[in-house]
């Protein structure tokens, strides 16, 4: 059966910190670790011990492990699947805040600058 996926995945371990919505009573206490187990784009493939519901909105921190990035992101749980007992695999959609249409704009708009750079015309007129 043949996946249906925009992006490529690419599997990779980072670590998640995903913030859970309330008043915190400490700087730890409404934080849920993760780790992914892929990641693209447009969204991640997560392990952890919390279950979540389909179509819940999360906000989260990944730890991008390769890069030594730190990025926070919202994303929609979109599919869940337990694995063994107290373990859940979590499919999630990111909501980025710029839409893919924007970007594939600027990219492109960034490509063809570099690749078209027309020499300056002198300012003034010819010399004689």
């Amino acid at each position: 059966m043949a996946e249906n996926r925009k992006d490529n995945r690419i599997i990779e371990e980072n670590r998640v910190a995903i913030e859970l919505p309330g008043v915190p009573t400490s700087p730890d206490a409404r934080v849920i670790n993760a780790l992914t187990k892929d990641i693209s784009l447009g969204g991640a493939r997560i392990v952890t011990d919390r279950l979540f519901k389909v179509g819940s909105s999360l906000r989260m921190t990944l730890y991008l492990s390769k890069s030594k990035q730190v990025t926070k992101v919202r994303a929609d749980v979109r599919c869940v699947r337990r694995i063994e007992d107290g373990l859940y695999e979590v499919g999630l959609e990111f909501q980025h805040g710029i839409p893919t249409s924007a970007l594939a704009l600027i990219s492109h708009l960034l490509e063809n600058c570099r690749t078209s750079r027309r020499p300056s015309k002198p300012k003034g007129g010819p010399r004689e």
